[in-house]
């Protein structure tokens, strides 16, 4: 059994090599197959016992659901899939496997796809380039026509909202170095072949697109397209608002005052960002994240207001326009891949992940939307020699109710990428939750043996749980998970029945070899 793990692992970082070619980025997928053996049982009689006393787990808990749901959710209304893989020095192979081969939404789980993916495809140490262009000559400082900024789909994004305008600012002073302090025409941003920013299919209703989880997606943003509303207490009494980043081109509606009650409305439509409302007096502190209506207009306002803060005049406006002539090579704006992971996958960060979504279309599949997005993922697992009958994937972030993937093809995804370089596969582990301890994990399985041994992505949307990822178990022992649950979408369910029905499960998995 061991043997057929290390064939496993020797067959992939042979076949995998590096990053693709250039021939990818001009929208020419191609595949490359990797075949690996199949891991049998660790042993028909543990596998067997494992398996019933998850099914036992389980089963409680659906008892707990039809309990607190009055009937509305139990046995013949919810499934649940458990897949899981031991790696331990003297066994390896299939510890577990409950309808695991079945595709269902996999919620934020479906971050995993789209990070390994990309550090499959471009690699950990692939970064992001926005780039500035002369339209014109120049002369004396001055640059005679546009100055074109090619989208790169950076992210831009930090916990305080500032990073975009930092980062901005690091541009418009690239720029003065290089000789432009005036711009006599507008500032083109150039989408390249980024979609319009849009809601894919099978998101929320328009009721919950102002909130951050909504955040749309583009060839440009600024924090992911996410404003962060803070507040501080002036001399009088009343409330000061912040919203970062800023300025983010959108009338401020803001009328917030300290009193008695705590009642604040916030959101953002294409005319104005609102923060209104009381607080209550001697809060300690208090922020509100939503989503704003245009990544790319975002991005745009905070950059011409770099530029101006920087000595850059622009006689003209911020405008966009598909593919305009450029000329000389001015400034590039370059962020790390691998900044993003964390955001996304140990924070759950939707409007980053669908960034890297469709960047990685744009750079493997030459074409920056949910389409290429897709065709890159389906390429990546395809070449980490995940199967990809019933994958389905439309957006990066999992909000989708439209995508689709089995628990065995994440635990496959998860072993391929462990299977890989120390660098990609330390880079994709590290940027996990850790139980009890840091991100959507860090409440969960705390004071238990899995706190600090398991690191897992969270999923939900209502209907829809997941957790799946690795447990690093005392002796050597690793075991690879994925539980998958879908529900009738009945509230309360996944916090009072479905998150601790995995927490239980991950125990039993941790505890299944000792």
């Amino acid at each position: 059994m061991i043997g057929a793990l290390v064939v496993l692992l020797v067959v992939l970082r042979q076949t995998l090599g590096p990053p693709p070619s250039a021939a990818l980025a001009e929208g020419t997928v191609e595949t490359v197959e990797v075949v690996a053996p199949e891991l049998p049982d660790v042993d028909p009689a543990a596998r067997a016992a494992c398996e019933e006393t998850l099914r036992e787990i389980i089963a409680g808990w659906i008892e707990e659901a039809r309990r607190r749901s009055k009937g509305k959710v139990g046995p013949a209304n919810v499934s649940v899939a458990v897949h899981a893989v031991e790696l331990a020095p003297d066994r390896a192979g299939v510890l577990a496997g409950l309808g695991s081969d079945r595709a269902m939404a996999p919620a934020s789980n479906m971050k995993l796809v789209t990070t390994a993916a990309a550090l499959c495809l471009l690699g950990p140490g692939w970064e992001f380039e926005t780039v500035f262009e002369a339209g014109g000559g120049r002369a004396d400082g001055v640059l005679q026509g546009d100055l074109v900024v090619r989208a790169g789909g950076d992210p831009l994004c930090d916990p305080e909202g500032v990073l975009a305008a930092k980062r901005l600012g690091e541009a418009a002073r690239a720029l003065v170095a290089a000789g432009v302090r005036r711009v006599t025409g507008d500032v083109v941003l150039d989408e390249g072949t980024f979609a319009v920013p849009a809601p894919p299919p099978g998101w929320p209703d328009k009721s919950q697109h102002w909130d951050d989880y909504c955040a749309l997606a583009g060839g440009f943003t600024a924090n992911g397209g996410v404003l962060l509303a803070t507040v501080a207490p002036r001399d009088d009494g009343s409330a000061r608002v912040f919203v970062h980043p800023s300025p983010h081109g959108l009338k401020e509606n803001y009328a917030l005052k300290f009193g008695k009650r705590n009642d604040v409305r916030v959101g953002a439509t294409v005319t104005a960002c609102t923060v209104k409302g009381e607080l209550p007096r001697g809060l300690d502190g208090w922020s509100a994240d939503f989503a704003h209506p245009d990544p790319v207009e975002l991005f745009g306002s905070v950059l011409l207001d770099r530029l101006r803060a920087n000595g850059v005049r622009v006689d003209g406006d911020v405008v966009r326009r598909r593919s305009p002539p450029g000329g000389d090579l001015l400034a590039v704006l370059r962020s790390p891949l691998e900044d993003t992971l964390v955001p996304i996958n140990t924070h759950s960060i939707n409007g980053v992940a669908d960034q890297v979504f469709l960047t990685l279309g744009d750079a493997v599949a030459g074409e920056g939307t949910r389409a290429g997005g897709m065709r890159a993922a389906q390429h990546a697992l395809e070449r980490l020699g995940v199967p990809t009958d019933g994958f389905a994937q439309v957006d990066g972030s999992g909000l989708s109710r439209n995508n689709r993937v089995s628990a065995e093809q994440v635990v496959a995804l998860l072993a391929a990428v462990l299977a890989m370089d120390d660098a990609t596969s330390d880079a994709f582990f590290a940027s996990l939750a850790v139980a009890g301890r840091t991100g959507t994990l860090e409440k969960r399985m705390k004071g238990t043996p899995a706190e600090g041994a398991v690191f897992a992505k969270t999923g939900w949307i209502l209907g829809t749980s997941a957790l799946s990822g690795l447990i690093r178990a005392p002796g050597g022992r690793r075991v690879l998970f994925s539980i998958l649950v879908e529900y009738p979408r009945v509230g309360g369910m996944n916090t009072n029945v479905f998150k601790p029905m995995q927490d239980e499960l991950v125990l039993a998995l941790l505890e299944s070899g000792a």
